[in-house]
């Protein structure tokens, strides 16, 4: 059987993407292509990461038999996946499967993390495994982190690090992430693309499918969710709040309002850009990176993204001009907390009555 796995990279659309994908589940079955509802969580096959991590805490365990590496599993929740896997597979193995889950690269930071997901996909029955990623101008990825740091709450802040010491170094390392999965998977079972650039058919949506072999249809349904980086509003307010001891209870739900409120600006005074040194130091530390990519995948360009003219670049790291719409944003977004966590009170009450 054949399969596509979407490795990321993180912060590259895969929301709207995977989205997509599970919108249109029965046009492209129909194609002959297969999105698996089994290992999804939400919208993305996040059980595959998972199961690596499981397995590779276990320094015991042995590649050489794929099957073996499934027994090697001990959390039900992902047992009971698998078992799911097999009765969808079994009504659609004559389909070819698609998995995405940027949780590949944003997870992985050995060659042994791939080498164990690479033999859970043989186990799974797949014989032919083709990979994508796409990537991201390293200065737009350093400014998107950022945000995203400041939404995944993982107690670290992109901006805080020098390229060399940030905690996932990595996910910026593309010549690495590419290096390793051709070693595992294969040289020419990469397929590498770039974020906004030279999509073929001119959109993300169009360029993902093409490489994928679907055909377009112009009744696919395109109404997605994007994941856009918080306003300094967001950023400013957001910071404070994952600061705040909470004993772990609201964030998500105070997340999602944030979220509603403060992501996204048409304004340059309110969109995030990292300090000048630091976007500098990025871009410098991830050069022959992206050079070596450049040659391998792509030796028609002259430069794999756009450079960037740092006598033109104005970092805007925090807020420094506030309007007073900004003032009205910021109420409607605590009015709402305060809505919220009366309805959530009320039903509580109404159901102790019941």
């Amino acid at each position: 059987m054949k399969a596509f796995l979407h490795i990321g990279t993180t912060n590259t659309g895969n929301q709207e993407k995977q989205g997509f994908l599970a919108k249109n589940f029965n046009k492209l079955l129909n194609q002959g292509f297969l999105y698996p509802k089994s290992l999804r969580v939400a919208n993305r096959h996040w059980a595959l990461v998972d199961m690596v991590l499981e397995l590779i805490e276990d320094k015991n365990l042995s590649l050489t038999s794929p099957q073996q590496v499934l027994k090697a599993l001990k959390n039900p929740r992902l047992l009971q996946t698998i078992e799911d896997f097999k009765k969808e597979k079994e009504l659609h193995k004559d389909k070819t499967f698609i998995f995405s889950v940027e949780g590949c690269v944003w997870e992985f930071s050995s060659k042994r993390h791939i080498e164990i997901l690479h033999a859970i996909l043989k186990a799974l029955g797949f014989s032919e495994i083709k990979l994508m990623v796409y990537f991201r101008d390293t200065l737009d990825y350093l400014n998107s982190h950022c945000s995203q740091d400041l939404k995944n709450n993982l107690g670290y802040y992109s901006g805080d690090f020098k390229p060399q010491d940030h905690p996932r170094k990595y996910i910026f390392d593309y010549k690495w992430i590419c290096e390793n999965y051709t070693e595992v998977f294969g040289e020419n079972s990469l397929i590498v693309r770039l974020l906004r650039e030279d999509y073929v058919g001119g959109t993300l949506l169009k360029d993902f499918t093409y490489h994928l072999g679907i055909k377009w249809d112009e009744t696919f349904d395109l109404e997605q969710k994007r994941n856009e980086s918080f306003n300094l509003l967001g950023m400013e307010i957001q910071k404070r709040l994952n600061e705040k001891d909470l004993n772990g209870q609201n964030f998500n739900s105070l997340l999602s309002i944030s979220r509603k409120h403060f992501e996204g600006t048409k304004e340059p005074r309110l969109k995030f850009k990292v300090q000048k040194e630091l976007a500098k130091a990025y871009v410098d530390y991830f050069a022959s990176s992206n050079e070596w990519v450049r040659a391998k995948y792509f030796p028609h360009k002259k430069s794999l993204f756009t450079p960037i003219n740092w006598d033109d670049y104005k970092e805007n790291a925090t807020l420094k001009d506030t309007k007073e719409e900004d003032w009205d944003k910021i109420v409607d977004f605590f009015a709402e907390v305060i809505v919220s966590k009366n309805i959530i009170i009320q039903n509580l009450k109404n159901c102790n009555k019941n």
